[in-house]
């Protein structure tokens, strides 16, 4: 009976119990893989050794999966960034950059993204070129070039438009003051030409 008894509690039941337990644990969290980066060979604080540390970064693989990563889609930006920065791309679209403003102060992300897939609808015509995440926009190479070079060209016409409207408010306010300037000699002349 005593070793029935203990039988039950041997070291490898123990060992296979827990190990269930562990593996109960790991297949109900969602995996994320540390990797421990030692700095130097001394463990001294604010010590880096730059060969050291891509060293480890190279065998680990780590260079190799930002490698691969970025073929497929290189850039990314979140989806409020992406709002803000390329929503004058669309300048029908006015209402869409106050709403996606509105929705990011409630930290509403969903709203966020729906006024970035109208956005990206609109500025972006070539099917493909990129893939809505949860909280970012991913791009194919060259495509986040592409719209910056845009945008560029659209703030360089916004810019001559602020340019042409400043030079016309001068124009008219030197425009108005010699006017003025003009009348009162003019009056003065009457006057002292009907004195005369």
């Amino acid at each position: 009976e005593r070793a029935l008894g203990d039988a039950s509690h041997t070291v490898s039941t123990q060992f296979i119990a827990q190990l269930g337990a562990l593996m109960r644990t790991i297949n109900s969290t969602e995996v994320q893989y540390v990797r421990c980066i030692k700095p130097n060979a001394l463990s001294k604080a604010s010590l880096f050794d730059q060969p050291r540390v891509a060293l480890q970064l190279r065998c680990a693989g780590v260079l190799e999966a930002i490698r691969i990563a970025r073929l497929a889609y290189p850039n990314r930006m979140p989806h409020g960034a992406f709002v803000e920065r390329y929503a004058l791309l669309a300048p029908e679209m006015v209402g869409l950059l106050a709403s996606a403003r509105a929705a990011a102060a409630k930290s509403d992300g969903a709203a966020v993204r729906a006024a970035c897939e109208k956005l990206l609808a609109k500025v972006v015509t070539e099917e493909g070129r990129f893939q809505l995440g949860k909280s970012k926009v991913f791009f194919r190479a060259n495509l986040l070039e592409k719209l910056e070079g845009l945008r560029g060209r659209t703030l360089g016409v916004y810019v001559l438009k602020l340019q042409a409207s400043g030079r016309r408010w001068l124009a008219q306010r030197k425009y108005k003051k010699q006017r003025r300037a003009a009348i009162a000699v003019v009056a003065r002349y009457r006057c002292h030409a009907a004195r005369a």
